[in-house]
């Protein structure tokens, strides 16, 4: 078996990456954020909107605002389909 040590260009360039990709976490989480800033200043602004002036899509942009507490633009409406016990409000 043979031994092998790394040459500092390798661990130069191992490090190097390593920061590199370090940055570039950093750099979407801020992007993120912005996204979620500007749907905040912007009501009126779906998802579908926002996602067709950027490169990703509405459900990225969705995702975005749950994961930032961005308020839903419109009501859900979709409700359960459980039945809701119904109460006669009578003590028994």
């Amino acid at each position: 078996m043979s031994e092998y040590t790394p040459s500092e260009a390798v661990v130069a360039g191992i490090e190097a990456v390593r920061k590199a990709e370090e940055a570039l976490k950093d750099r979407r989480q801020e992007l993120r954020a912005a996204v979620a800033a500007d749907l905040l200043a912007n009501p009126d602004a779906t998802n579908a909107v926002v996602a067709d002036q950027l490169p990703f899509t509405e459900e990225y942009v969705r995702k975005v605002a749950r994961d930032f507490d961005v308020p839903r633009k419109r009501k859900p409406t979709v409700r359960s389909i459980k039945p809701q016990k119904r109460t006669s409000g009578k003590a028994g």
